[in-house]
């Protein structure tokens, strides 16, 4: 006897019904055969309508519950996390004014033809006059508005940004909330890598609760080729009365203005502006620029700055 197949179920296949044109955007808006709207009954439009606003109120309350949270932690007219426990710690950056323009922001190096007040467009390179360093100059220091009376010859514009080629560099200890700086004001109890010429100075000066400055060539070549700058004010540093910044409407950051009167011309110098403090010292670090600012200061003659301009010195 044959063996009898088992029966197919299910063996019949149905063919969809194509649509085409307004018939099919219509059964897209409304199928009559099986209740759709959109290509979902009321009743499955409602389940996941009412998922979606359940969802999301209990995402937007959370959200709002944690934004609470995170406000009750905080204090309204200082940082939650102050002095040692931040993360910029109790060792203010070293500022430095006027600064480049707009396309060389990056670049640390102060150079300008000091025998001419616009700029040179050459055929190798743009060399900068005077006129833009002292434009950018008098903006910073009427931004300050701070008493120019102490700053002498870099007191007055256009901080000698122009013919004598004697810029005066503005340096300014960045703000760090409550930060008291902790001075070194027992000439008895300096660094031993303490500049023998600031050690001195501190032993002359009467207010000592100062954060010193130092500026310096930062090779010989530079040492011999820079000069003995000059500090204005004389005292040469950041009196401790400015400390510590509180986030007051009205503060003003002092400024040490230095300029080097004897630098020679047409050589590129590498120069080292170092703060002196107690909470500085121990972090300071030439690789990560903390407790200092270096720049490179070239003042041209025109014979060099025009010679720049067109390539000299390239093969």
């Amino acid at each position: 006897m044959a063996d009898k197949k088992p029966a197919v179920l299910g063996a019949t296949a149905f063919k969809p019904v194509e649509r085409k044109g307004w018939e099919a955007v219509r059964y897209l808006i409304h199928n009559p055969e099986t209740g759709e709207y959109f290509t979902r009954t009321p009743k499955s439009w409602a389940l996941i309508t009412g998922f979606y606003i359940i969802y999301y109120s209990c995402l937007a309350a959370f959200w709002a519950a944690m934004l609470m949270i995170f406000f009750t932690t905080l204090k309204q007219d200082e940082p939650k996390w102050i002095g040692a426990e931040s993360l910029i710690g109790t060792c203010p950056g070293v500022g430095l004014n006027p600064k480049q323009t707009a396309e060389l922001i990056d670049s640390s190096m102060i150079v300008f033809n000091a025998d001419s007040e616009t700029d040179i467009d050459g055929e190798a390179a743009k060399v900068a006059g005077y006129g833009g360093w002292a434009d950018r100059a008098t903006e910073y220091v009427g931004k300050m508005k701070f008493d120019s009376a102490n700053l002498g010859s870099c007191g007055t514009a256009p901080y000698g940004y122009d013919a004598s080629g004697k810029p005066c560099m503005f340096l300014k200890l960045n703000k760090i909330y409550n930060v008291i700086n902790d001075h070194y004001n027992d000439p008895n109890d300096l660094p031993e890598d303490m500049p023998q010429n600031l050690k001195d100075h501190i032993k002359n000066e009467a207010d000592k609760e100062q954060v010193w400055v130092d500026c310096h060539g930062e090779y010989p070549a530079d040492i011999e080729a820079l000069g003995e700058p000059e500090y204005f004010p004389r005292s040469r540093g950041f009196p401790g009365t400015f400390f510590p910044y509180l986030n007051n409407d009205d503060y003003v950051s002092p400024i040490v203005a230095v300029r080097f009167p004897n630098a020679k011309r047409n050589q590129l110098l590498h120069v080292e502006c170092r703060v002196w403090a107690k909470n500085i010292a121990p972090f300071y670090s030439k690789r990560d620029r903390i407790g200092l600012n270096h720049f490179e200061l070239m003042i041209l003659d025109g014979a060099a700055a025009q010679e720049i301009a067109n390539g000299g010195g390239q093969d």
